[in-house]
């Protein structure tokens, strides 16, 4: 995939908590209706299923963008964990690589990313990023590599913007992912929802869109394949200055048991 190409990425197929059967049919089904960034990650522990239903949509590798995360337990055995990544993806190499936390606790994620960046130079990844990362953790790894992650993914959603967080990544040009994108299916409250009823559309339609109008990438899972169809269109629907607005003005919650200093996910 050209770096082009990459810039067009405007969302993501997500496959947590897919398992097996499931998560190949999606998948392929997921590839089969557009979708050409798929995201999944060690801990969600179905690269196997993933890697099938790659293989099973008949796309050619280099037009796919394959991305998945180091967990918690491998920060001290990256290239052990590599090799099992693609292994169970059934891939040479990997378009994305992200530190899934940084469990500041263990203080090992600055040598995994180091090592990470090795893995780069030698061709078996092209692009090293992270998630859930917080600016401390960014520091920390570019005062050790002089590097930056190409990518921060990271829980967003209209009522958990992180102004401060977005600001500060794309002060320093790095690119953001949205996890839980949709807010776990609390949507229809607030803005989100009477911008949906004005316009006819579904909230997380409004959301998906919201996305797009702030840059970010939201990675969406659903294994119906309407339904993909539909979120993968969704991000094209332009919002108003007006409208964006309101969503600015909506209530903020709480990261809670999310919060990366402290969440321990290994």
């Amino acid at each position: 995939m050209t770096d082009n190409e990459l810039e067009q990425q405007t969302i993501g197929f997500g496959t947590w908590p897919f398992q097996d059967d499931e998560a190949t049919t999606a998948v392929a089904s997921a590839i089969g209706v557009g979708y050409r960034l798929i995201d999944t990650a060690s801990r969600y522990e179905n690269e196997a299923a993933v890697g099938r239903g790659i293989a099973r949509s008949g796309v050619p590798r280099s037009q796919l963008f394959v991305q998945t995360k180091l967990r918690g337990n491998d920060h001290d055995r990256v290239g052990d964990a590599l090799k099992s990544s693609l292994e169970l993806l059934g891939l040479d190499y990997l378009d994305s690589w992200l530190i899934h936390w940084p469990l500041p606790m263990l203080g090992k994620y600055v040598d995994a990313f180091e090592q990470m960046l090795q893995a780069r130079d030698e061709g078996l990844v092209r692009n090293i990023g992270v998630s859930n990362f917080l600016p401390e953790h960014l520091d920390a790894l570019e005062e050790r590599t002089g590097e930056r992650p190409w990518t921060n993914q990271i829980q967003l959603d209209p009522g958990l913007r992180r102004d401060d967080l977005v600001a500060e990544l794309r002060a320093r040009d790095i690119n953001i992912q949205a996890w839980s994108p949709l807010a776990r299916g609390d949507v229809g409250q607030d803005a989100v929802g009477e911008i949906a009823r004005a316009r006819g559309l579904s909230p997380a339609q409004v959301m998906l869109a919201w996305h797009s109008a702030i840059g970010s990438v939201p990675i969406v899972r659903s294994a119906n394949t309407d339904r993909q169809l539909q979120n993968l269109e969704a991000v094209r629907i332009h919002l108003g200055d007006d409208e964006l607005a309101a969503i600015a003005k909506q209530p903020q919650r709480e990261l809670g048991d999310f919060d990366p200093r402290t969440h321990d996910e290994r």
